[in-house]
Order: structure tokens, then C-alpha cells, then sequence
């Protein structure tokens, strides 16, 4: 469940953008717009080959550990930059959760205790399933990763993200991307003697447990075939917390019925369990080492993207907004009803509730409670209040304040209003 603090995290995004992505410089909202006039969405990215080198590729370094910001910086190269060369982007985040395009949060993950424990949730543009992400235990690397640097047991861990964005000059060309990919991830894990393996759609499996997990997207461009170009992203666990997956990912919710993608249960492995020695860094250097064995013939280009830089692209900025918007993340979630159930010592409350992009469109409570007055201050703001009242901490506290309204000034109704109704919100907001 979202507090009105996190709700409103599109809005404090707007006046300072320290409050969502901690790794940008404390730029006041005036300057950084100064500093991004500077830039036009025009321009071509500097950090990539110059757009007349057509036999290069490119290979970048993510600094960002925000998730939001890592997303929107995918989607500005890959939906509005004529990307001319094959590419791959690296990169890792802070402990989040990334779901799936069309998944339910409220079904997928245990919400109260991600912003209980400030990790944050994220809403990918492609399908698939709902995935824990963090940087591991061990210290951060102070410097991009690079052909022949040392494997050391200390450098950080977690998981890696990839993702390749390659042009198609046609439909056929087109069709395997997938498995060229994939043949580029399995060589940089055969760089530390893993032999793994593709399995179903999206994963990479090594001695049959779940080690990496893809998701992708096809942009088909003109009529002409200009501008064809498809996204291959996804992770590579190395030694994520693998209770921190349970703690968020499990959901006791079997009342809950969701038209939302619910994810499926894998068994997962890090790699660190084969490989002690394996790191972000290390891997990193693999992934870019078979990448430029794939494209041998072509020149490398290998760049790190700071953040300042990404904070002086205005488009990319725009797109990093609507990833931090409320309505994004949660709001775009498909419809679902919820029945909650719990036996007060005054009485059996059943609380059904119909929910679509994030709000209350319908609901009811049921009950054998002896103050019957409780209840129909409770169903008469529920119908009052239908499409208003979010389903999170701040709705629950809306819809108790406005019934607690209608219990004032009646002396017989003190128990309900200043015992019952209390007790009432403070396990709805903690069912949700």
C-alpha cells in the first residue's frame, strides 16, 4: 500500500528531481531547465558513433542505478533516435521492482513493504513477468567495466541488466534476433565455464535453474522498412537477494481475481553459487567481450552515460517523468476486484471492492455489525466516492474520514466512530 507521500512522487519528480533519482546533481528546477535547453531532441547523442559510422557498434555503460531513469533512457534510444548500428546498454539498479506492461502491482508484489523499505516499483513498456532487481552486498564499482580488468570476489554483485537494440534492414533479418542475442549471453557466461542453455520463450537456464529472463519489442517503422529496429532487454542474476525476492514477490492475496499477466514461479539460481569470483564488472566485460566477437567486424564504440549527460535530454527527461508518474506505475494497472474478510471483536466485516487503473469503481461492505449506522456511512461513501478513492493508504484514509463525518454528533454512534472505524482502517490499509 502507497502512502500519499509516494503518490504524489510525479509531482516532487516536477519540482526536484533529487526526490526520485538520488544519483542526479541537486540542480534547482530553473537551472536544470537552462542547462537542458541547451540540448534538442534534435541532436545526435554524442556518447553514440557518429550517425555516418554504419560499421560500428556501441556499447554503453549505464552510471544511473535509478530504475526509473535506466528505463527511460531505453526507451528514448530506442523509440526516438535513429539507432544505425547494433547496441548494447548496461546497466544495474537499486533494490526494485520491475513489472510487467500489463501486470496488476497489488497482485505481484507485497506494495506496503516496497515503500516501507524504499524500493521502488517500476512499470516496463514489454510484457512478461513481475522481477526483483538489486546491486548485491558487496561495495560499488567507481569505474566502467573493460576488456582484461581482474575478477575479484568483493566486487559488487546482485544482477546485470542488458539490453540490445538492433536495427533490421528487413523482416526477415528481422526474425531471429532473439536467438542472436541469446547466443551472445550464453558465450559470455561460457567465458566463465557456465554452460547454459534458452528455455521456453524467455530465459536462460543453467543445470535447469533460472539464471536470466528477457523480455522484447519490435518497432516495425515506415512503410519502407526505415526506422525497423526491435529491443531485447532483460537480467542476469549473479547474487541477488534471494529473500528480499520472497519477502516482496509472494503475495497471499487468494481472494484477489485480476485480469493483469500474473508471473510464473521459477526456480532461480545466482550465478555466484557456480562462479564466487562473478561480478556486475565481470560480467559486464564478458557481455561486451562476445558482443564485439559477434560483430567482429566492426569497430567498438564504448561509452559510459552519466547522469548529467541523460539530464540534458529533454525528450529523455519527459519520458523519465511519465516513469516516475503515479498513473504509470500503478494507475495503469488492469481492472480487479479484491474481497477482503476479517472478524473484529465487534464483528464480521466483509469488504468487496472492484478497482480499475488504480481506483475504487465500485464497492461494499458487508457486515453483522450492531451498529448497522457503521456500515452505511461506509456503503454510502463508497458510492459516493466511486472513481475518486485510490486504492492505497491515502483512499482508505479518505473513506474513513468522509464516514467518520457522518457518525458525528450522535452520541450512540461514539463507539463506532472513535473505536470501530479506526480499528477498521487500520486493517484495510494494511489488507491492501
Amino acid at each position: 500500500m502507497l502512502s500519499a507521500a509516494t503518490q504524489s512522487l510525479s509531482r516532487t519528480a516536477r519540482r526536484c528531481k533529487t526526490c526520485v533519482r538520488s544519483a542526479l546533481p541537486a540542480l534547482p528546477r530553473s537551472a536544470a531547465l537552462r542547462a537542458r535547453s541547451l540540448c534538442t531532441s534534435s541532436a545526435w547523442p554524442s556518447f553514440l558513433a557518429p550517425p555516418t559510422a554504419t560499421d560500428a557498434i556501441d556499447i554503453l555503460y549505464a552510471e544511473s542505478e535509478d530504475i526509473l531513469l535506466n528505463l527511460a533512457t531505453e526507451e528514448y534510444l530506442f523509440e526516438h533516435v535513429d539507432i544505425r548500428n547494433p547496441l548494447l546498454l548496461l546497466w544495474r539498479n537499486r533494490p526494485c521492482i520491475i513489472i510487467g506492461k500489463h501486470q496488476n502491482p497489488w497482485k505481484e508484489c507485497r506494495v506496503q513493504l516496497l515503500e516501507q523499505d524504499g524500493v521502488t516499483l517500476a512499470r516496463r513498456p514489454t510484457g512478461g513477468g513481475c522481477v526483483y532487481r538489486d546491486l548485491g552486498a558487496t561495495p560499488r564499482p567507481t569505474q566502467p567495466p573493460h576488456i582484461g580488468t581482474q575478477h575479484h570476489l568483493a566486487a559488487p554483485a546482485g544482477d546485470s541488466g542488458f539490453s540490445f537494440i538492433n536495427p533490421h534492414a528487413s523482416v526477415e533479418d528481422q526474425r531471429d534476433y532473439k536467438t542472436m542475442n541469446n547466443g551472445v549471453l550464453l558465450e559470455a557466461l561460457a567465458r566463465f565455464g557456465l554452460g547454459a542453455e534458452m528455455s521456453g520463450r524467455n530465459d536462460l537456464t543453467v543445470d535447469g535453474r533460472k539464471v536470466s529472463g528477457s523480455a522484447y519489442k519490435l518497432r516495425l517503422g515506415s512503410a519502407g522498412g526505415a526506422g525497423r529496429r526491435s529491443l531485447h532487454h532483460g537480467t542476469m542474476l549473479l547474487d541477488v537477494d534471494l529473500a528480499a525476492l520472497g519477502r516482496y514477490l509472494t503475495v497471499n492475496k487468494l481472494k484477489m481475481q485480476s485480469k493483469g499477466v500474473a508471473s510464473v514461479a521459477a526456480r532461480v539460481l545466482n550465478l555466484r553459487e557456480r562462479v564466487p569470483s562473478i561480478s556486475h564488472d565481470a560480467f559486464c566485460d564478458a557481455a561486451a567481450a562476445a558482443f564485439e566477437a559477434k560483430w567482429e567486424s566492426r569497430s567498438a564504440s564504448r561509452r559510459t552515460l552519466s547522469v548529467s549527460e541523460l539530464d540534458r535530454i529533454p525528450q529523455l527527461m519527459q519520458i523519465y517523468e511519465r516513469y516516475s508518474e503515479w498513473e504509470w506505475r500503478f494507475g495503469k494497472s488492469p481492472s480487479f476486484s479484491h474481497s477482503l474478510e476479517h472478524k473484529f471483536g465487534w464483528a464480521l466485516v466483509d469488504v468487496q471492492l472492484e478497482v480499475a487503473n488504480g481506483v475504487v469503481a465500485r464497492g461494499r461492505v458487508y457486515s453483522d455489525c450492531l451498529v448497522p449506522s457503521l456500515i452505511d456511512a461506509l456503503n454510502d461513501e463508497l458510492a459516493a466516492g466511486a472513481g475518486s478513492l485510490t486504492y492505497d493508504s491515502r483512499g482508505v484514509a479518505d473513506l474513513c474520514s468522509r464516514a467518520r463525518a457522518r457518525l458525528e454528533g450522535e452520541a450512540s454512534l461514539q463507539v463506532a466512530r472513535d473505536c470501530y472505524l479506526p480499528e477498521l482502517q487500520e486493517w484495510l490499509t494494511a489488507a491492501l
